[in-house]
């Protein structure tokens, strides 16, 4: 595990590259590689993080790049979690997005000291979906 940790933009992931990673969610366990794939094609921006050839952590953000961004899917693989993967992924898409308005995540309330130690609070209004799960 001497590899350093590589963060792309731009490097190929397939659906069957991110089954196993989606796998240990609680969220998303039961996603396919072919729903995975119609993800990755029509999200804007897509970050891979990688050990060498490994994908050990993925996140996207979906936005107008203007006014509003959404961060969502944020996973690291389970050996890598607790060393900084996570943190380095958000921080990445944060500057990515610096120019954006305001930036969303929907996260599970375990989660949100994590993210508040990266400058994001809880927001006043409520959060709002229309299909449950």
């Amino acid at each position: 595990m001497g590899e350093t940790l590589d963060l792309s933009f731009t490097r190929e992931i397939g659906g069957e590259d991110l089954l196993p990673l989606f796998r240990q969610t609680y969220w998303a366990p039961k996603r396919s590689a072919g729903q995975i794939e119609g993800m990755l094609h029509n999200s804007p921006i897509v970050l891979g993080a990688w050990r060498g050839r490994r994908l050990i952590g993925f996140a996207r953000a979906l936005t107008d790049d203007v006014y509003r961004a959404v961060i969502d899917d944020i996973v690291v693989d389970e050996p890598f979690r607790g060393k900084g993967v996570g943190t380095a992924m958000v921080k990445a898409l944060l500057e990515r997005l610096k120019h954006v308005e305001e930036i969303f995540l929907g996260c599970d309330v375990k989660e949100v000291p994590f993210y508040e130690k990266l400058g994001f609070h809880r927001a006043k209004n409520p959060y709002m979906k229309l299909r449950p799960g």
